[in-house]
């Protein structure tokens, strides 16, 4: 390998956005390992301390897979492809190489994981089709909806039974030959895998345009600015319809009913203050996924015959995490944005009604906690519907880390806030997830622990609110945000 591909692959690392963001990274992992190689200690069973680190390290290699593709498309520039000569086979050259070493690398570690159960030519496959897949998925945002989604359907609908007889005819072609079947299928996923990369003619400068506004889009995220959907070009706009034309609506409700009263003022406000996080927004967006989501699993269970209540159980592991996500998010990402909309907030003080002083510290503090003590009931109330279904009460703690955390997170006077760093936005979500480890691990340990450690959430998160409430009357005034940071 010489020295020009070696500084093609090293470039993911070389153009991090701050050192500091970097070596932040670097620290966050070397905790996670630290934390697993406690975990794998305490493990009584070799062979399931063996599954657990090589199943960890097959994710690792995937997101290093993730990051090491993405920086490499983004180095397919159309104008530097078509003018420098050799540009474009290197970074084929260097996708080819660390698609086979990382695919080889999870394939022999999943191997270990399942203990030989299963063949290695079949895992192998299996590992570069999906980095394959990821790759797609970055040129195409609606690939990775399709690669995440079709892997939660096999067993609910009961694929792997209705397309046993294909399943049984392809394994009988694979075991006649399976390494040649394998190089065969290599070679069409390594031709695959080269297509992502344009050749710097106008559709590939369309892509690239493209690809720029979904990484602007993830910069901006983990500082706390998540962009619209509308980013995403016109299928983005698409899916935004909806509730870009209710908030158009509501916000014409609002302005026509204009009143110098603090609730007027502040339902205005709110608009400006929390932008693509509003009420409405988070509401709507929730909504219209739950009800799509809904009633897609309807039609499909209906059309496939699917009406085992053990499968719909199995469907329904993974629900907790995504309310967990659109209930509890609110309580991260509010503080976030009164920084990013800091520019407009100096207007808002001329408001006909606008409060001043502690009277708008409360004020603020009051509709973010309104947002997110309404988001995390309701989340709680479908956590508490699907402990009913499948007989798991731990799915619980989930509501338990959420609430004292997001209380204090939106309690803090937004006057000394200092700008959000991709650490300071994850520091909360890893504290809720550490604590809703810790909970979970000790609700599923003696399940009657989850009504105690819920009675001391709730006391401890009454608490902050007191103690924090008295202290906002007492902070600078809340705009604009950071001005004394």
């Amino acid at each position: 390998m010489d020295v020009s591909l070696n500084q093609v692959l090293l470039a993911f690392w070389r153009q991090s956005n701050m050192d500091s963001s970097r070596w932040v990274r670097v620290v966050f992992y070397g905790v996670v390992l630290a934390l697993l190689s406690v975990v794998l200690w305490f493990m009584p069973v070799v062979q399931m301390r063996i599954a657990i680190a090589c199943t960890v390290l097959v994710l690792a290699l995937f997101g290093l897979w993730v990051m090491l593709l993405g920086n490499l498309m983004q180095q397919n520039h159309p104008t530097t492809t078509r003018l420098v000569p050799g540009h474009l086979r290197r970074l084929r050259q260097a996708t080819l190489l660390v698609w086979l070493l990382i695919s080889s690398l999870q394939g022999v570690l999943a191997w270990l994981a399942l203990a030989g159960r299963v063949p290695l030519p079949p895992l192998l496959l299996a590992t570069a089709a999906v980095g394959v897949g990821a790759g797609w998925a970055q040129r195409h945002w609606m690939w990775a909806i399709v690669l995440y989604v079709t892997p939660s359907l096999v067993v609910p609908l009961h694929l792997q039974e209705r397309l046993a007889p294909q399943w049984h005819a392809l394994a009988d072609i694979w075991q006649v030959q399976p390494w040649g079947w394998l190089a065969l299928s290599l070679i069409v996923l390594g031709v695959l895998l080269v297509r992502l990369f344009g050749t710097g003619d106008a559709s590939h400068r369309v892509f690239y345009e493209r690809l720029q506004r979904m990484l602007k889009m993830a910069r901006s995220a983990v500082t706390g600015n998540r962009a619209g959907m509308g980013a995403l070009g016109r299928g983005g706009e698409w899916f935004a319809w909806p509730v870009d034309a209710l908030a158009s609506r509501w916000l014409s409700r609002l302005l026509a009913r204009a009143q110098p009263q603090q609730a007027s003022v502040m339902a205005r406000a709110e608009i400006v203050l929390h932008g693509i996080e509003h009420w409405l927004r988070h509401g709507a967006s929730v909504g219209l996924t739950l009800v799509s989501v809904g009633m897609g699993g309807a039609l499909t269970f209906e059309l496939l015959g699917v009406t085992s209540g053990q499968s719909f159980n199995s469907a329904t592991l993974s629900l907790p995490f995504g309310l967990a996500i659109a209930g509890f998010y609110p309580g991260f990402a509010l503080r976030n944005m009164l920084w990013h909309t800091r520019r407009e907030q100096a207007l808002l003080a001329l408001l006909p009604g606008m409060p001043q002083g502690g009277r708008l510290n409360r004020a603020v503090a009051f509709v973010q906690l309104r947002h997110f003590l309404i988001a995390w009931a309701a989340s709680t109330l479908l956590l508490g519907g699907l402990i009913l279904l499948t007989g798991n009460p731990s799915v619980l703690s989930m509501s338990i880390a959420a609430l004292p955390l997001g209380v204090l997170n939106l309690t803090r006077a937004p006057a000394t806030m200092r700008a959000p760093t991709p650490w300071t936005v994850s520091r909360p979500v890893l504290g809720f997830m550490l604590l809703n480890a810790v909970l979970w691990g000790a609700c599923a340990f003696m399940n009657s622990l989850i009504w105690p450690l819920a009675a001391a959430s709730l006391t401890l998160s009454a608490a902050l609110l007191a103690w924090r409430w008295r202290a906002l009357s007492q902070a600078p005034s809340a705009l604009p945000a950071g001005r004394l940071a």
